[in-house]
C-alpha cells in the first residue's frame, strides 16, 4: 500500500512490541522499519527502468529479507544509543532533514495518484500534505531538536523483536493489493497478489493513524496508550477481513453477469476501485477480448450492470520475439492482462496496458487506462519498456471522473 499507510502500520507494530520500554521510540523505529522494504525504489538510481521495476517488491519484500534484517538492524540500533550518537546535534540535523525529505517522499507518492490518473496534482490531496508537513516539521522542531533526549535501554531481542514484526507485516499487507509482492524471492518470482483492497484506502489508514496519534500523546505507562494501540491493530486487521468478504460478493456478481451475458471467458479477476472499499471491478479474459464492468455496493441493486469488451489486440506484438525480456517483463507484471493498442505510425512503438488497474470509468473512452506502458525499441535497437504517464488532460475530465466515482460510492437509487 502506499507509504503512509506503511508508516502508520510499522509504528502500531513498533508500539505493541516495545512500547512500554522504548515509549515514543517504539513508534518511531516501527515506523523506519515498517519503511525499509520500500527502499527498493532506489534501485532506479542504479539500475534501468525495467530492472528496478521488478525489483521493486522484490527480494527487500520478501520472507526471507523479513527473517535476516531484524538481526542487523538491532544491532545498529543498539550500537547507536550505546554510544550517545543519539545525542550529537550534528546528527540530531542530519535526521531533521532526513526525516523531512521522507515526509515529502511519502507526501510525492500520495500525490503522484491523481498526476497518474489525470497528468496533475490535485489540491484537494496537496494542501491537506501541505499543511501536515508544516505540523510535522514545527514538531520535529519542539520535541526533537530543542529537548534534551533520555537514555535508552532494550534488551537486543526487543530490538529484533521490533523490527521483524514492523518489517514482516509490510509485504503481507501489500500482498492485499493488486500490485503484486514477490514474498518468497529469492526462491520464486511469482507475484502474490489477493486483491481486496486499494493501494490507497483512507477507511483503512485514517482511524488506525488517528489512534497512534492520540496513543503517543500519553506516557509509555498509562494503559490507555496500549489500548489506542490495539484498537488501530485490531480496526486493521477487522478491516482487511471485511475487504475479503467484499471480495467474495464481487465475484459472485460477476460470476452472475457474465452468466447473464453469456460471455465466455478463460478467467477472471476483480478488486476494489482507487481510495475506497464499495465500488468494485471485474475483468473477465476471453479467447480474443477482456470484459470489464464495474458494480457498487451501495447500489439500490448490486451488480455488474454494463460490462465493455477491449480487444486484445496481442496479435499487433506478433513481430515481437516471445521471449524478448521486455516483452516478458509485460507478461510476468500484468500476471497476463494485458490489451494492445498502437501508438504514433510506427509500429517499433507500441501501448501496453495493465488492466489489473482497470480504466477511469466503465468505458474505454480515449484511452483512459490507469496503467500503461510504452513498449518501444531504444537507440541500440534493443525492446524496452516504461511506464507511460498520458500527457496532462483538461482537469474537467479528472473532475467528472472523480464525481462519477464520488456518485457510485454513493450508491446508485432504485428505478422509479
Amino acid at each position: 500500500m502506499d507509504s503512509l499507510t506503511q508508516i502508520v502500520l510499522g509504528a502500531a507494530c513498533g508500539e505493541a512490541v516495545a512500547g512500554r520500554k522504548l515509549g515514543n521510540r517504539a513508534m518511531l523505529w516501527g515506523a523506519i522499519g515498517g519503511t525499509i522494504p520500500d527502499l527498493d525504489v532506489m534501485a532506479e538510481m542504479f539500475t534501468d527502468r525495467m530492472t528496478a521495476m521488478a525489483f521493486h517488491r522484490g527480494f527487500m519484500h520478501s520472507m526471507l529479507f523479513a527473517v535476516l534484517a531484524p538481526w542487523l538492524l538491532a544491532f545498529l540500533a543498539r550500537w547507536f544509543y550505546s554510544q550517545g550518537v543519539y545525542r550529537l546535534r550534528g546528527y540530531k540535523l542530519i535526521a531533521m532533514l532526513l526525516w523531512i525529505v521522507f515526509f515529502l517522499g511519502a507526501a510525492a507518492g500520495i500525490n503522484f495518484i491523481p498526476v497518474v490518473l489525470n497528468g496533475q496534482i490535485s489540491w484537494y490531496i496537496f494542501l491537506p500534505t501541505l499543511l501536515l508537513g508544516i505540523w510535522f516539521t514545527w514538531k520535529l522542531w519542539q520535541d526533537y531538536w530543542r529537548r534534551d533526549l533520555s537514555l535508552v535501554q532494550a534488551p537486543y531481542m526487543t530490538w529484533v523483536a521490533l523490527f521483524f514484526v514492523s518489517i514482516v507485516t509490510h509485504p503481507i499487507l501489500d500482498c492485499f493489493t493488486n500490485f503484486g509482492t514477490q514474498i518468497w524471492q529469492p526462491f520464486s518470482d511469482l507475484r502474490v497478489q489477493w486483491t481486496t483492497v486499494s493501494v490507497v484506502d483512507p477507511i483503512y489508514t485514517v482511524p488506525f493513524g488517528i489512534a497512534l496519534l492520540v496513543a503517543a500523546r500519553f506516557e509509555r505507562t498509562q494503559p490507555i496508550r496500549r489500548y489506542l494501540t490495539w484498537f488501530g491493530i485490531l480496526w486493521s486487521c477487522g478491516y482487511l477481513a471485511f475487504t475479503y468478504w467484499h471480495k467474495q460478493r464481487a465475484n459472485d456478481l460477476f460470476e452472475q453477469a457474465l452468466a447473464a451475458k453469456e460471455i465466455r471467458y478463460n478467467r477472471y479477476m476483480t478488486g476494489p476501485s482507487i481510495l475506497n472499499n464499495v465500488v468494485w471491478y471485474g475483468l473477465a479474459e476471453g479467447d480474443t477480448a477482456y470484459y470489464y464492468g464495474l458494480s457498487g455496493f451501495n447500489d439500490c441493486r448490486p451488480g455488474f450492470d454494463k460490462i465493455s469488451t477491449l480487444p486484445k489486440n496481442h496479435r499487433l506484438l506478433g513481430h515481437v520475439p516471445y521471449d524478448d525480456k521486455a516483452y516478458h517483463f509485460l507478461r510476468w507484471f500484468s500476471d497476463g492482462y494485458y490489451d494492445v493498442v498502437p501508438f504514433g505510425q510506427s509500429s517499433d512503438t507500441l501501448q501496453v496496458n495493465d488492466l489489473r488497474f482497470g480504466l477511469q470509468g466503465d468505458t474505454l473512452v480515449d484511452r483512459n487506462y490507469v496503467f500503461p506502458f510504452l513498449l518501444f525499441r531504444n537507440e541500440q535497437g534493443k525492446w524496452d519498456v516504461y511506464q507511460h504517464n498520458r500527457s496532462p488532460q483538461d482537469p474537467e475530465k479528472f473532475k467528472q471522473f472523480a464525481a462519477e466515482l464520488w456518485a457510485r460510492i454513493k450508491g446508485r437509487p432504485c428505478p422509479n
